[in-house]
């Protein structure tokens, strides 16, 4: 653009940072952003520069394998978060999502917490994807009721509709700790809801049961949906993943 005599806007150097994240050239992308941030420069940085950055650290902080190298780039996301409200800008659910999720994938749950409190301090509204980061984190963790509880909340406040990404991680866990019967009653909510649970989540489901002897608790009309959606779902992936193959009889 520059051999062209044409002066990037704040547009294109969003896209040029993104670009490079999404590469895992955070240096470069960084020293763009120092461009920007120079005082008096054309083109400063706005709230989606801002989000970009944070997002690319913790989307590819737990991508390097070293717990040093992750604590490091979630700190600059956190580093980045504090930078962007002293500049004044006001971060969206998209910036408070990524910061959120990032934080539960490096087991830092309490500063995870202090931002999902920020949130409702600052009007924000939480979404269905600010409650999964947490949903994954309980589970996997095993403090199954407290991932629970914020599938609940969810619910309760309206702040967004429960998917297959939402029950998944609790029902995988109620089977892990022999809360059977619970999963149960979460699976049938999903399809009440209107979803269909994963294959493997559904099998994981029926080998418990059976396990213990509770198969009758299942409904057969409800399994035959199950089995019907699933099938529907593998065939349509098939239509976009030709390359795929599997026994369908």
């Amino acid at each position: 653009m520059k051999q062209f005599r044409c002066k990037p806007d704040v547009f294109a150097y969003n896209n040029a940072i993104y670009a490079l994240c999404r590469v895992g050239f955070f240096k470069k992308a960084k020293f763009l952003f120092g461009q920007m941030d120079l005082p008096g420069f054309r083109c400063p940085p706005d709230v989606f520069t801002y989000t970009i950055l944070i997002s690319s650290y913790c989307r590819y902080a737990m991508e390097t394998g070293s717990r040093k190298a992750i604590r490091r780039r979630v700190w600059e996301a956190n580093h980045l978060f504090r930078l962007m409200l002293f500049k004044g800008f006001v971060p969206d659910v998209v910036t408070y999502n990524c910061l959120i999720n990032g934080c539960c994938k490096t087991n830092r749950i309490g500063r995870a917490l202090e931002l999902f409190d920020e949130m409702t301090q600052r009007e924000c509204v939480p979404n269905r994807v600010t409650y999964d980061s947490f949903i994954r984190y309980y589970s996997a963790v095993n403090e199954v009721d407290r991932a629970i509880e914020m599938l609940k909340m969810m619910r309760e406040k309206g702040h967004g509709v429960p998917s297959s990404s939402s029950y998944t991680p609790i029902i995988h866990s109620l089977c892990e700790v022999g809360r059977v019967g619970e999963a149960v009653d979460l699976v049938v909510e999903l399809v009440e809801g209107g979803s269909i649970p994963r294959e493997y989540t559904y099998k994981l489901v029926c080998n418990a049961l059976e396990r213990e002897g509770k198969m009758d608790l299942f409904d057969e009309n409800l399994c035959r949906h199950i089995e019907s959606g699933i099938e529907n779902r593998i065939r349509q992936v098939m239509k976009v993943k030709p390359t795929m193959r599997r026994d369908m009889s």
